[in-house]
């Protein structure tokens, strides 16, 4: 059913806007509305369900205290724990959230852009699917305020917060390398997106710089839209392939957990056949015996600073054209998956 407007009511009883937004905002008397006119008004909004406060609010403040938060998958650890932090934030300086998932797909990303600007959000926090550009180039010539999370969208100048994928990848392949592990396989998905470059360019230096040598048959790669089943054969498959692997780096939590049941499908064991690390933690990886060692994404910072940031350009205490960045370093812990390598007699 479509969305009445105030539009609609006006056009309905042949009268303005103006006049029914007079009657809205319980100025009819003052601004010489008859009782006789603002009682068709008001008996037309109840018939029609028209929810007027939302719309004098806009009216009055030029804002309906609402965010789009729109993430890949908002059942993902990692952003089903940014929305809940986002929302109490926002909860707390008077905004409620519309959260909405893109399952990493242009399409849908794009339709709930509109959708959601159709609903007249204050400003969007969102994780950019790879061909989102010409929307966000849209958002930022409108002057509409957002903030991009987890990924950036090349040459183009936003206000962001992300991690330091780079880095986090780097110091946990090092890890490795540090603790005795020369052959390590590298498993991650198929995908142009800015955060996974950076964690296979952090995984392929720290290799490089260590003297150890990477091809492109030793990496996995596995489309995002893969079912789980078909991940698992993927991996199994891959293990079976490189009998001399004695690492793996998931760069994806979920990727881990796949690859845990790959492993035990394969009768391997951790750590004492192959250690395992995964980037972004997961609370499986914490419970496990032997847990997982991680590069954790501190997820209250991203979150905090975010709606912090994106507030900021709501109340115009940042100019939108003005675009700030803030890069948030990972936290390496180590577990039980990656202890030193034994030498093996």
């Amino acid at each position: 059913m479509k969305k009445v407007s105030m539009k609609d009511i006006a056009k309905e009883l042949n009268t303005s806007i103006t006049t029914v937004s007079f009657v809205i905002n319980g100025k009819s008397e003052e601004m010489g509305i008859s009782p006789a006119t603002e009682k068709k008004v008001r008996d037309l909004i109840s018939k029609r369900g028209f929810n007027p406060n939302s719309a004098a609010r806009i009216l009055r403040t030029g804002k309906s205290h609402t965010i789009g938060l729109i993430v890949e998958d908002i059942g993902n650890y990692f952003f089903g724990n940014i929305a809940k932090i986002i929302e109490i934030e926002a909860t707390k300086n008077g905004y409620n959230v519309f959260f909405s998932s893109t399952e990493n797909n242009d399409d849908t990303a794009k339709q709930l852009i509109n959708k959601m600007r159709n609903s007249s959000v204050d400003g969007y926090i969102i994780t950019a699917t790879p061909g989102l550009k010409d929307e966000i180039m849209k958002l930022k010539t409108d002057n509409v305020p957002f903030v991009l999370i987890d990924r950036l969208i090349p040459n183009i100048e936003t206000n962001y917060v992300i991690l330091d994928n780079y880095l986090g990848s780097y110091n946990l392949t090092k890890h490795l390398i540090d603790n005795g592990y020369s052959k390590i396989g590298f498993i991650s998905i198929l995908s142009e997106m800015s955060m996974m470059m950076e964690r296979e360019k952090g995984f392929l230096n720290a290799m490089t710089i260590a003297g150890l040598p990477v091809s492109s048959k030793s990496m996995l790669k596995v489309q995002f839209e893969d079912t789980e089943e078909t991940v698992i054969k993927a991996i199994k498959k891959y293990l079976q392939q490189h009998p001399d692997l004695d690492a793996l780096f998931f760069a994806t939590n979920y990727l881990g957990v796949m690859g845990i049941e790959a492993l035990q499908k394969c009768g391997l064991k951790i750590p004492d056949d192959m250690a395992i690390v995964s980037f972004d933690d997961n609370d499986l990886f914490r419970l496990l015996t032997p847990s997982i060692t991680v590069a954790a994404q501190p997820i209250n910072d991203i979150a905090t600073q975010s709606i912090e940031l994106l507030l900021r350009v709501i109340n115009k205490e940042q100019k939108q054209a003005k675009t700030e960045g803030r890069i948030i370093r990972p936290e390496i812990i180590i577990r039980d998956s990656s202890p030193k390598k034994k030498s093996k007699v």
